[in-house]
């Protein structure tokens, strides 16, 4: 959504009815799909699907130094590409789309959590103690349980492996 929005002429290829311009892109279309992404995220988590959404806040300055990495390192050069300089001239665009978007798609069921991410350790460290935290708090998910027939020959399977014979 965040291309699109940036660069609305890339809708014109997804074959939507009643765009055939990007005059025909207006501000009721992108309401109408953050409706959808909400109505989306809303009937997946009814259905017993936990969201979460990371955005990992990287500063233009830590992109740069990125980029000029992929270029600096042979075997990094393959995740470089010519669109990251186009689209990177659009920062500030960006930027104003992100915190539409976040704004317009945080909800209780699905939250967005923003994630400082110019160090890449730091940031897993706060990805995975925001999944610690929450995934604690679900008392009522156990593990299946095991199988009668596996569970009396569980003996058995364990020789078998120890002895390597499997």
């Amino acid at each position: 959504m965040l291309v699109t929005r940036v660069n609305p002429s890339y809708i014109l290829n997804e074959n939507l009815p009643n765009i055939t311009s990007e005059s025909d892109i207006s501000q009721e279309f992108w309401e109408n799909r953050f409706t959808q992404i909400n109505n989306f995220k809303s009937h997946i988590h009814q259905n017993g699907t936990l969201v979460f959404k990371f955005f990992l806040n990287l500063s233009k300055e830590e992109q740069r130094k990125r980029l000029l990495r992929r270029l600096e390192k042979e075997s990094h050069n393959w995740k470089f590409s010519l669109g990251d300089l186009v689209q990177r001239k659009r920062w500030d665009d960006y930027m104003n789309c992100y915190e539409e978007a976040i704004n317009k798609t945080h909800t209780k069921e699905a939250p967005w959590y923003i994630i400082p991410a110019d160090d890449k350790n730091m940031a897993r460290l706060l990805v995975a103690k925001i999944l610690y935290q929450q995934l604690v708090k679900l008392t009522d998910i156990k593990e299946p349980p095991l199988n009668d027939d596996i569970k009396k020959d569980i003996d058995m399977y364990k020789d078998l492996l120890a002895k390597k014979e499997i």
